[in-house]
This record gives C-alpha cells, structure tokens and sequence, in this order.
C-alpha cells in the first residue's frame, strides 16, 4: 500500500503497487535524470518546460540533489476533475522512489503547469529524508498539507505546489496558472487503478 498527492476535487482513486523501472531520461547533458518518463511525448514535454520554466529546472535540480527518483507517466483517470497525482512507492537503502500520474489529454499549457505542480509535491518528498515508508509519508502530509475536504486523510494540498503551478503558468505563456487542480491524498483500497 502507498499514498500518495492526488490533483483531484473528489473520489478515492487506487493504483498497483508495481514498480516498473524506466530509462532515465537526461534533462542536463548527459546525466541521467532524477525526472524520468515513460514516453517520448512526455520525455520531450519535460525537456522544453526545464528549459522555458525556471521554476520546473529548479524543482529537478532539487530533486537530483537528493536521493530521489521519479517516474512521471500518462494516467487515464475516471475522474475528469483528476488531472495528476504523485505517490511515495518505496525506499531502499539509497534510493527514494516516486510516481506521478498525469492525464496527458490536456492541453500543452495545462500539462506542463501540472508537471510543475506535482514536480512541487516530488521536491517536499525529497526535502523530507526521513520519508521512507507510508507513515512517514502520511506524517509528512499532515505536517506541510492541509485537508482537501472529503473523507477524513483522503486528501491533501500544499500552498507551495499550488504557487508551483502557478509560476509556471506565468513563466511559460505570461499569464497566470490554472490552479484549478486539488491534490487529494488516498489510502489504496484492494482493487488496481485504471
């Protein structure tokens, strides 16, 4: 069982807790990246928000400086509110391991201002080393979050990961981020995601 930062305003969510181990992809020359993709379309979204967005480079060099890695992959949520989530898989003895889930049927704009939101929620995770399992994580949460309405610890937000968001609205197009986006925090339940 995981838990993890959902962007959503409603519903539990599920997901496997299947690790599959991506290529890394390099977003600064030849380094492999903390950042990692599972397809071309994403890898190459990525690779132009680090460049346009300061605040999205910033976040992987955060994220590189820690143990942390993150595979960020397209997700087709039942929900049409769910637009990204990102979940604390596991951790090993030097390594931290992330997902993130994005519904890549958004816009150009829309995907790279959740790309920053959720890379937001990746970098908490990795400023907060002693995050190694669920109830560190959910203590984290509790710690910087604040509840998303809902079901009691089904959902969280943090004020950084919105400003995120919207910051990189602005750097990319010149106007202001959607911020439309919940983050909500969910338990597992005994079924695997869609």
């Amino acid at each position: 069982m995981a838990i993890g930062f959902l962007s959503t305003a409603m519903g539990r969510i599920t997901v496997c807790g299947v690790l599959v181990l991506l290529a890394p992809a390099s977003l600064h020359g030849d380094e492999p990246s903390p950042v990692r993709t599972e397809s071309t379309k994403l890898r190459a979204l990525l690779t132009e928000a680090t460049r346009q967005s300061p605040t999205i480079s910033a976040l992987v060099d955060r994220i590189r400086a820690s143990n942390v890695i993150a595979h960020i992959e397209c997700q087709h949520f039942q929900s049409f509110i769910l637009k990204g989530r990102t979940f604390f898989l596991s951790a090993k003895a030097t390594v931290r391991y992330v997902r993130v889930q994005i519904d890549c049927m958004q816009s150009r704009q829309e995907l790279v201002e959740i790309i920053g939101h959720e890379l937001q929620h990746v970098s908490e995770i990795a400023a907060a080393a002693d995050v190694v399992d669920r109830r560190s994580f959910a203590h984290l949460l509790n710690a910087i979050g604040r509840p998303n309405g809902g079901a009691e610890n089904e959902g969280y937000e943090t004020e950084a990961a919105l400003l995120a968001e919207e910051q990189v609205g602005r750097e990319v197009t010149g106007r202001g981020g959607s911020s439309t986006q919940l983050v909500r925090l969910t338990g597992l339940t005994d079924t695997p995601s869609h």
